[in-house]
Protein backbone atom coordinates (compact mmCIF):
# COMPACT_ATOMS: atom_id res chain seq x y z
CA UNK A 1 0.00 0.00 0.00
CA UNK A 2 1.44 3.47 -0.84
CA UNK A 3 1.75 5.86 1.52
CA UNK A 4 0.36 9.40 2.09
CA UNK A 5 3.49 11.27 0.76
CA UNK A 6 3.62 8.32 -2.44
CA UNK A 7 0.53 9.05 -3.05
CA UNK A 8 1.20 12.64 -3.28
CA UNK A 9 4.04 12.65 -5.30
CA UNK A 10 2.38 10.46 -7.79
CA UNK A 11 -0.19 12.83 -8.00
CA UNK A 12 2.34 15.26 -9.06
CA UNK A 13 4.07 13.84 -11.57
CA UNK A 14 0.51 12.65 -13.04
CA UNK A 15 -0.50 16.20 -13.30
CA UNK A 16 2.84 17.34 -14.84
CA UNK A 17 2.84 14.35 -17.26
CA UNK A 18 -0.78 15.57 -18.41
CA UNK A 19 0.73 19.41 -18.70
CA UNK A 20 3.90 18.19 -20.78
CA UNK A 21 1.08 16.29 -23.18
CA UNK A 22 -0.84 18.88 -22.84
CA UNK A 23 1.91 21.99 -24.00
CA UNK A 24 3.82 19.31 -26.43
CA UNK A 25 4.85 20.73 -30.14
CA UNK A 26 2.06 19.68 -32.97
CA UNK A 27 3.83 17.17 -35.39
CA UNK A 28 3.05 18.80 -38.11
CA UNK A 29 4.03 17.45 -41.38
CA UNK A 30 5.09 20.25 -43.36
CA UNK A 31 8.63 21.09 -41.14
CA UNK A 32 9.88 24.43 -40.43
CA UNK A 33 12.93 25.49 -42.71
CA UNK A 34 14.89 28.16 -43.04
CA UNK A 35 13.33 29.15 -46.84
CA UNK A 36 9.99 29.06 -45.36
CA UNK A 37 7.77 31.60 -42.86
CA UNK A 38 5.60 29.59 -40.69
CA UNK A 39 2.29 31.49 -39.67
CA UNK A 40 -0.25 30.67 -37.03
CA UNK A 41 -3.72 32.86 -37.54
CA UNK A 42 -5.90 32.55 -34.29
CA UNK A 43 -9.75 33.74 -34.45
CA UNK A 44 -11.67 35.78 -31.91
CA UNK A 45 -9.62 36.50 -28.99
CA UNK A 46 -10.78 38.20 -25.88
CA UNK A 47 -9.10 38.42 -22.03
CA UNK A 48 -10.43 39.50 -19.44
CA UNK A 49 -10.19 39.12 -15.34
CA UNK A 50 -7.19 36.83 -15.16
CA UNK A 51 -4.67 36.84 -12.47
CA UNK A 52 -2.42 34.42 -14.19
CA UNK A 53 -0.95 35.24 -17.54
CA UNK A 54 0.80 32.21 -18.66
CA UNK A 55 -1.74 30.32 -17.79
CA UNK A 56 -4.17 31.16 -21.26
CA UNK A 57 -1.60 29.96 -24.30
CA UNK A 58 0.03 27.17 -21.44
CA UNK A 59 -1.63 24.32 -23.04
CA UNK A 60 0.05 25.71 -26.92
CA UNK A 61 2.55 27.63 -26.48
CA UNK A 62 5.25 25.15 -27.51
CA UNK A 63 3.66 24.80 -30.89
CA UNK A 64 3.20 28.66 -31.11
CA UNK A 65 6.83 29.29 -29.89
CA UNK A 66 7.73 26.85 -33.03
CA UNK A 67 6.45 29.19 -35.38
CA UNK A 68 7.98 32.50 -37.32
CA UNK A 69 5.00 34.72 -36.90
CA UNK A 70 1.66 34.39 -34.68
CA UNK A 71 -1.55 36.92 -35.58
CA UNK A 72 -4.65 37.03 -33.26
CA UNK A 73 -8.00 38.53 -34.21
CA UNK A 74 -8.54 41.09 -30.52
CA UNK A 75 -11.76 41.20 -29.96
CA UNK A 76 -11.65 43.38 -27.08
CA UNK A 77 -9.67 46.64 -26.52
CA UNK A 78 -7.11 46.68 -23.13
CA UNK A 79 -9.07 50.32 -22.72
CA UNK A 80 -10.25 49.40 -19.00
CA UNK A 81 -13.76 48.35 -17.92
CA UNK A 82 -16.58 49.97 -16.00
CA UNK A 83 -16.87 48.99 -12.46
CA UNK A 84 -20.42 49.32 -11.84
CA UNK A 85 -21.90 45.88 -12.87
CA UNK A 86 -24.79 48.00 -13.83
CA UNK A 87 -23.36 49.43 -16.57
CA UNK A 88 -21.92 48.28 -19.30
CA UNK A 89 -19.16 49.66 -21.52
CA UNK A 90 -21.11 48.67 -24.87
CA UNK A 91 -24.78 48.88 -22.95
CA UNK A 92 -26.58 48.00 -26.43
CA UNK A 93 -24.29 44.78 -26.87
CA UNK A 94 -23.70 44.23 -22.98
CA UNK A 95 -20.27 43.96 -23.27
CA UNK A 96 -17.09 44.95 -21.15
CA UNK A 97 -13.86 45.86 -22.29
CA UNK A 98 -10.61 44.16 -20.61
CA UNK A 99 -8.00 45.94 -18.28
CA UNK A 100 -4.78 46.91 -19.50
CA UNK A 101 -2.68 44.87 -17.63
CA UNK A 102 -4.71 41.59 -19.51
CA UNK A 103 -2.22 42.33 -22.29
CA UNK A 104 0.19 40.45 -20.25
CA UNK A 105 -1.66 36.73 -21.64
CA UNK A 106 -0.84 37.93 -25.32
CA UNK A 107 2.98 38.51 -24.36
CA UNK A 108 3.23 35.46 -22.70
CA UNK A 109 1.56 33.90 -25.76
CA UNK A 110 4.08 34.96 -27.58
CA UNK A 111 1.12 36.94 -29.96
CA UNK A 112 2.88 39.39 -32.49
CA UNK A 113 0.23 41.04 -33.95
CA UNK A 114 -3.28 41.38 -33.33
CA UNK A 115 -5.90 42.76 -35.80
CA UNK A 116 -8.24 45.33 -33.60
CA UNK A 117 -10.66 45.96 -36.67
CA UNK A 118 -14.13 44.20 -35.66
CA UNK A 119 -17.36 45.44 -33.53
CA UNK A 120 -16.14 46.02 -30.29
CA UNK A 121 -13.33 47.93 -30.27
CA UNK A 122 -15.54 50.96 -29.49
CA UNK A 123 -16.10 54.10 -29.37
CA UNK A 124 -12.47 55.30 -30.63
CA UNK A 125 -11.65 56.73 -27.03
CA UNK A 126 -11.25 53.08 -26.34
CA UNK A 127 -9.62 52.20 -28.99
CA UNK A 128 -6.62 54.37 -28.50
CA UNK A 129 -6.38 53.80 -24.99
CA UNK A 130 -6.11 49.98 -26.40
CA UNK A 131 -3.42 50.60 -28.89
CA UNK A 132 -1.03 52.75 -25.78
CA UNK A 133 -0.98 49.26 -23.94
CA UNK A 134 -0.19 47.28 -26.90
CA UNK A 135 2.53 49.77 -27.71
CA UNK A 136 3.73 49.79 -24.46
CA UNK A 137 3.32 45.66 -24.47
CA UNK A 138 5.50 45.19 -27.94
CA UNK A 139 2.61 43.85 -29.12
CA UNK A 140 2.09 45.07 -32.97
CA UNK A 141 -1.73 46.13 -34.10
CA UNK A 142 -3.68 46.49 -37.81
CA UNK A 143 -6.68 47.54 -38.62
CA UNK A 144 -7.13 50.85 -36.19
CA UNK A 145 -5.43 54.11 -35.80
CA UNK A 146 -5.67 58.25 -35.69
CA UNK A 147 -7.09 58.19 -39.01
CA UNK A 148 -8.38 56.41 -41.93
CA UNK A 149 -4.68 56.41 -43.06
CA UNK A 150 -2.98 54.97 -40.07
CA UNK A 151 -6.10 52.62 -39.61
CA UNK A 152 -5.13 51.41 -43.00
CA UNK A 153 -1.31 50.77 -42.81
CA UNK A 154 0.08 47.41 -42.85
CA UNK A 155 2.21 45.55 -40.89
CA UNK A 156 5.28 43.98 -42.27
CA UNK A 157 7.48 41.49 -40.94
CA UNK A 158 9.98 40.01 -41.99
CA UNK A 159 11.40 35.95 -41.62
CA UNK A 160 14.61 35.20 -43.35
CA UNK A 161 14.18 37.72 -46.15
CA UNK A 162 10.70 36.95 -46.47
CA UNK A 163 8.50 39.74 -45.87
CA UNK A 164 4.82 39.02 -44.68
CA UNK A 165 2.15 41.72 -45.16
CA UNK A 166 -0.87 41.78 -42.31
CA UNK A 167 -4.06 43.73 -42.85
CA UNK A 168 -7.32 43.79 -40.48
CA UNK A 169 -11.05 45.01 -41.71
CA UNK A 170 -14.55 45.36 -40.66
CA UNK A 171 -17.91 45.16 -42.12
CA UNK A 172 -19.13 44.96 -38.31
CA UNK A 173 -19.59 48.49 -37.58
CA UNK A 174 -21.38 51.06 -35.97
CA UNK A 175 -22.77 54.22 -37.72
CA UNK A 176 -20.50 56.29 -34.71
CA UNK A 177 -17.77 56.73 -33.35
CA UNK A 178 -16.39 53.69 -35.05
CA UNK A 179 -15.25 53.99 -38.59
CA UNK A 180 -12.03 56.13 -38.71
CA UNK A 181 -12.38 59.23 -40.84
CA UNK A 182 -9.70 61.65 -42.52
CA UNK A 183 -9.91 63.44 -39.04
CA UNK A 184 -11.07 61.19 -36.24
CA UNK A 185 -9.94 57.79 -35.21
CA UNK A 186 -11.41 54.71 -35.55
CA UNK A 187 -10.86 51.07 -37.21
CA UNK A 188 -10.39 50.05 -40.65
CA UNK A 189 -13.85 50.10 -42.35
CA UNK A 190 -15.19 47.97 -45.53
CA UNK A 191 -19.00 49.54 -45.90
CA UNK A 192 -21.61 46.86 -46.25
CA UNK A 193 -25.04 47.88 -47.52
CA UNK A 194 -28.02 45.84 -46.71
CA UNK A 195 -31.61 45.99 -48.30
CA UNK A 196 -34.66 43.60 -47.75
CA UNK A 197 -36.75 42.05 -50.18
CA UNK A 198 -40.33 40.38 -49.90
CA UNK A 199 -40.22 36.76 -50.00
CA UNK A 200 -41.64 35.26 -53.60
CA UNK A 201 -45.27 34.03 -52.11
CA UNK A 202 -46.83 36.67 -50.08
CA UNK A 203 -49.80 34.38 -49.56
CA UNK A 204 -48.32 32.74 -46.54
CA UNK A 205 -47.44 35.78 -43.86
CA UNK A 206 -45.03 35.25 -41.23
CA UNK A 207 -42.32 34.66 -43.82
CA UNK A 208 -38.65 36.04 -43.91
CA UNK A 209 -37.69 39.02 -46.24
CA UNK A 210 -34.76 38.03 -48.28
CA UNK A 211 -32.06 39.71 -47.41
CA UNK A 212 -29.70 41.17 -50.22
CA UNK A 213 -25.95 42.74 -49.36
CA UNK A 214 -23.47 44.40 -51.34
CA UNK A 215 -20.32 46.03 -50.97
CA UNK A 216 -19.83 49.87 -51.28
CA UNK A 217 -18.11 50.43 -54.32
CA UNK A 218 -16.23 53.43 -53.29
CA UNK A 219 -15.06 51.11 -49.81
CA UNK A 220 -14.38 48.52 -52.45
CA UNK A 221 -11.78 50.84 -54.21
CA UNK A 222 -9.87 51.47 -51.37
CA UNK A 223 -9.81 47.91 -49.77
CA UNK A 224 -8.52 46.87 -53.46
CA UNK A 225 -5.83 50.22 -53.34
CA UNK A 226 -4.62 48.67 -49.74
CA UNK A 227 -4.10 45.39 -50.77
CA UNK A 228 -2.74 45.89 -53.89
CA UNK A 229 0.24 48.48 -52.44
CA UNK A 230 0.88 45.81 -49.81
CA UNK A 231 1.50 42.80 -52.60
CA UNK A 232 3.60 44.95 -54.71
CA UNK A 233 6.31 45.10 -51.67
CA UNK A 234 5.56 41.65 -49.89
CA UNK A 235 5.76 37.98 -50.14
CA UNK A 236 3.20 37.64 -48.65
CA UNK A 237 -0.41 39.06 -48.04
CA UNK A 238 -2.74 37.95 -44.99
CA UNK A 239 -5.89 39.62 -44.52
CA UNK A 240 -8.14 39.36 -41.73
CA UNK A 241 -12.15 40.19 -41.40
CA UNK A 242 -14.35 40.81 -39.35
CA UNK A 243 -17.18 40.03 -40.84
CA UNK A 244 -20.94 37.71 -40.81
CA UNK A 245 -23.62 37.12 -38.73
CA UNK A 246 -23.07 35.70 -35.12
CA UNK A 247 -23.74 32.81 -34.34
CA UNK A 248 -24.61 31.35 -38.11
CA UNK A 249 -23.17 28.97 -40.72
CA UNK A 250 -24.37 30.75 -43.21
CA UNK A 251 -21.90 33.02 -45.24
CA UNK A 252 -23.49 36.31 -46.17
CA UNK A 253 -22.94 37.30 -49.58
CA UNK A 254 -20.80 39.95 -49.55
CA UNK A 255 -18.39 37.98 -47.52
CA UNK A 256 -17.86 35.89 -50.67
CA UNK A 257 -17.95 39.33 -52.78
CA UNK A 258 -14.96 40.81 -49.96
CA UNK A 259 -12.93 37.57 -50.19
CA UNK A 260 -12.86 37.42 -54.19
CA UNK A 261 -12.24 40.78 -54.64
CA UNK A 262 -9.12 40.97 -52.21
CA UNK A 263 -7.64 37.67 -54.17
CA UNK A 264 -7.80 38.89 -57.22
CA UNK A 265 -6.21 42.38 -55.47
CA UNK A 266 -3.37 40.37 -54.75
CA UNK A 267 -4.57 38.94 -50.88
CA UNK A 268 -2.77 35.28 -50.50
CA UNK A 269 -5.22 34.12 -47.44
CA UNK A 270 -8.66 35.92 -46.66
CA UNK A 271 -8.93 35.04 -42.87
CA UNK A 272 -12.23 35.78 -41.34
CA UNK A 273 -14.13 35.69 -37.90
CA UNK A 274 -16.85 37.32 -36.00
CA UNK A 275 -19.76 34.90 -36.17
CA UNK A 276 -17.73 32.77 -33.34
CA UNK A 277 -19.00 29.56 -35.21
CA UNK A 278 -17.24 27.44 -38.02
CA UNK A 279 -17.96 28.51 -41.35
CA UNK A 280 -16.91 27.30 -44.69
CA UNK A 281 -13.87 27.49 -46.22
CA UNK A 282 -13.43 27.58 -49.69
CA UNK A 283 -10.36 28.18 -52.14
CA UNK A 284 -10.26 30.59 -54.93
CA UNK A 285 -7.01 31.04 -57.09
CA UNK A 286 -5.60 28.49 -55.36
CA UNK A 287 -5.87 30.79 -52.14
CA UNK A 288 -7.35 29.90 -49.08
CA UNK A 289 -10.43 31.68 -47.67
CA UNK A 290 -11.69 31.29 -43.85
CA UNK A 291 -14.91 32.13 -43.69
CA UNK A 292 -15.36 32.29 -40.00
CA UNK A 293 -12.82 30.04 -37.92
CA UNK A 294 -14.54 30.04 -34.64
CA UNK A 295 -13.01 31.14 -31.19
CA UNK A 296 -9.84 31.02 -30.07
CA UNK A 297 -8.95 32.05 -26.16
CA UNK A 298 -12.05 33.62 -25.25
CA UNK A 299 -13.07 34.95 -21.60
CA UNK A 300 -16.00 37.17 -21.91
CA UNK A 301 -18.05 35.58 -19.54
CA UNK A 302 -21.65 36.43 -21.87
CA UNK A 303 -20.15 34.45 -24.94
CA UNK A 304 -17.33 32.04 -23.55
CA UNK A 305 -19.67 29.28 -23.03
CA UNK A 306 -22.01 29.68 -26.32
CA UNK A 307 -19.31 28.53 -28.63
CA UNK A 308 -16.11 27.13 -27.78
CA UNK A 309 -14.79 25.65 -31.25
CA UNK A 310 -12.25 27.39 -32.98
CA UNK A 311 -8.72 26.15 -35.43
CA UNK A 312 -5.42 26.90 -35.02
CA UNK A 313 -4.28 27.97 -39.17
CA UNK A 314 -0.90 26.81 -40.03
CA UNK A 315 0.11 28.87 -43.11
CA UNK A 316 3.80 28.24 -44.99
CA UNK A 317 5.27 30.37 -47.09
CA UNK A 318 8.18 31.02 -49.28
CA UNK A 319 9.54 34.37 -50.35
CA UNK A 320 8.40 32.53 -53.93
CA UNK A 321 4.87 30.92 -53.18
CA UNK A 322 2.23 29.77 -50.60
CA UNK A 323 3.41 26.54 -50.03
CA UNK A 324 1.04 25.26 -47.89
CA UNK A 325 -2.29 25.65 -45.03
CA UNK A 326 -3.16 23.67 -43.22
CA UNK A 327 -5.13 23.90 -39.80
CA UNK A 328 -6.18 21.72 -36.22
CA UNK A 329 -9.20 22.32 -34.57
CA UNK A 330 -9.23 23.74 -31.30
CA UNK A 331 -11.55 23.30 -28.07
CA UNK A 332 -12.18 25.22 -24.73
CA UNK A 333 -13.37 23.14 -21.96
CA UNK A 334 -16.08 24.46 -19.78
CA UNK A 335 -14.33 26.43 -17.21
CA UNK A 336 -12.62 28.49 -20.54
CA UNK A 337 -9.36 29.20 -19.19
CA UNK A 338 -7.18 27.46 -21.46
CA UNK A 339 -6.93 26.09 -25.31
CA UNK A 340 -6.35 22.73 -26.97
CA UNK A 341 -5.20 21.56 -29.86
CA UNK A 342 -7.28 18.30 -31.07
CA UNK A 343 -6.41 15.20 -33.09
CA UNK A 344 -8.78 15.53 -35.93
CA UNK A 345 -8.56 11.54 -36.00
CA UNK A 346 -10.29 10.81 -32.99
CA UNK A 347 -12.73 11.84 -30.48
CA UNK A 348 -13.70 15.93 -29.90
CA UNK A 349 -10.85 16.64 -32.56
CA UNK A 350 -13.00 14.30 -35.01
CA UNK A 351 -16.37 15.48 -33.91
CA UNK A 352 -15.39 19.35 -34.53
CA UNK A 353 -13.83 18.22 -38.30
CA UNK A 354 -17.49 16.53 -39.01
CA UNK A 355 -19.02 19.71 -37.76
CA UNK A 356 -16.89 21.73 -40.05
CA UNK A 357 -17.40 19.80 -43.07
CA UNK A 358 -21.39 19.93 -42.40
CA UNK A 359 -21.36 23.64 -43.03
CA UNK A 360 -18.65 23.93 -46.02
CA UNK A 361 -21.73 24.01 -48.19
CA UNK A 362 -20.71 23.15 -51.94
CA UNK A 363 -18.43 25.69 -52.79
CA UNK A 364 -16.18 24.07 -49.75
CA UNK A 365 -12.48 23.35 -50.06
CA UNK A 366 -11.32 19.44 -50.05
CA UNK A 367 -10.19 18.72 -46.26
CA UNK A 368 -7.99 15.90 -46.01
CA UNK A 369 -6.24 14.80 -42.53
CA UNK A 370 -2.56 13.84 -42.67
CA UNK A 371 -0.83 12.71 -39.67
CA UNK A 372 -2.77 15.12 -36.92
CA UNK A 373 -3.72 18.11 -39.42
CA UNK A 374 -6.25 19.04 -42.09
CA UNK A 375 -4.88 20.05 -45.37
CA UNK A 376 -6.10 22.35 -47.30
CA UNK A 377 -6.22 21.05 -51.07
CA UNK A 378 -5.70 22.99 -53.77
CA UNK A 379 -3.50 25.60 -52.19
CA UNK A 380 0.15 25.83 -52.18
CA UNK A 381 2.33 23.25 -54.35
CA UNK A 382 2.51 20.63 -51.02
Amino acid sequence: MKTKSQLSIFCIVFVFNIQLLADELWPWQVPNTSDRAVIFLMADTNIQNRTNHSEGYRTVKATLNAADLRFANLEGPFAGASKDPRVRDIPHKKWNHSEPDQVQTLVQGGIDVVGVANNVTWPWQALMRSIEVLDAAGVQYVGGGENIEKANTPVVLEVDGIKVGFLSFAATVFPFEHAATEIRPGIAEIKVHTAYQPPPNLDKPGQPPIVLTWLDEASRGRMVGYVAALESKTDLVITSFHWGVSNTTNVVSYQRDIAHTVIDAGADVVFGHGPHRYQSIEVYENRPIFYSAGQFLFDDPLRKERHREGLLVRVVATKQELYSVSFVPTWRPEEGLEIFLEDPNQGQGKELLGYLKSVLGDSGADLSVVGKEVVIGGVGVH
